[in-house]
């Protein structure tokens, strides 16, 4: 550990699992104080010394009362990563557009886009009365290139993270504010690893990651890191890819 985040105050919504476990650990590992959000507590050993808030990143009280949490027990806040995206309840990539209900198309964008906006909207003037920090939004190559294994409300929003994201980092950039986005590829989290077959797995990777694999979360936090570290601090509005060379394609 180089400790490069010591002092530094960290907040990960969805941090129970997968991805965001995994930028829980890797913001741990360089000394910062982590705080992170599930809406229910994560079964099994607790991710180090994190603090875990319960809290439904779609509602807007509990995006402002998890940054006051936050501040209240570290005394600041420096670093937000919004994780939280997932299809909706009654999306599937099953339906077909015309037959799409407005519920599920609500329900995905909710999860994904609006948690983002929320989660920026009640972080920045945290990072504000610090003179500045890092926001890393996680959004996905779905939102980038198509694919026949995304939604239509999911591949939309996840786009719409990406706007946002590239708008806000600009109109932040003058207050010491950098605003990037991580964008997984196909992710072997602990869900994929368990409902999908490694034939199927890797056929997937094949189609779509050069690589020939699925990417890990620990490959993904290694980019949350890098984002929200010092060592990326004159880049703002970056789309990175972690895809297994997918984006290139």
């Amino acid at each position: 550990m180089s400790g490069a985040l010591t002092g530094k105050a960290a907040l990960v919504t969805g941090g129970g699992s997968g991805i965001g476990r995994a930028a829980v650990a890797a913001l741990l590992a360089e000394g910062a104080m982590v705080a992170f959000t599930d809406i229910a507590e994560p079964a099994g050993e607790r991710n180090g010394d994190a603090h875990f808030i319960r809290a439904d990143a779609t509602l807007e009280a509990d995006a402002a009362r998890t940054v006051s949490e936050v501040e209240a027990r570290f005394g600041r806040l420096d670093i937000a990563v919004n994780n939280v995206g997932n299809f909706g309840e009654g999306d599937t990539i099953d339906v077909p557009f015309s037959e799409t209900s407005l519920e599920a198309w609500d329900a995905t964008v909710r999860q994904c886009l609006t948690t983002c906006m929320l989660g920026m909207k009640h972080a920045i003037p945290a990072l504000l009365r610090q003179g500045g920090g890092a926001i890393v939004n996680i959004a996905s190559l779905a939102g980038i290139r198509v694919t026949r294994y995304a939604s239509p409300a999911y591949t939309a929003a996840k786009a719409g993270v990406v706007h946002l994201s590239e708008q806000l980092a600009v109109l932040h950039a003058p207050d010491n504010i950098r605003i990037n986005v991580v964008a997984p590829g196909l992710t072997l989290t602990e869900g994929i690893e368990s409902r999908m077959a490694p034939e199927l797995r890797d056929a997937i990777a094949h189609e779509f990651h050069p690589m020939g694999r699925m990417v890990t979360p620990r490959e993904i936090a290694a980019a949350i890191l890098w984002a929200a570290s010092p060592a990326s601090s004159g880049v703002t509005g970056l789309v990175i890819p972690v895809d297994g060379g997918w984006a290139a394609k």
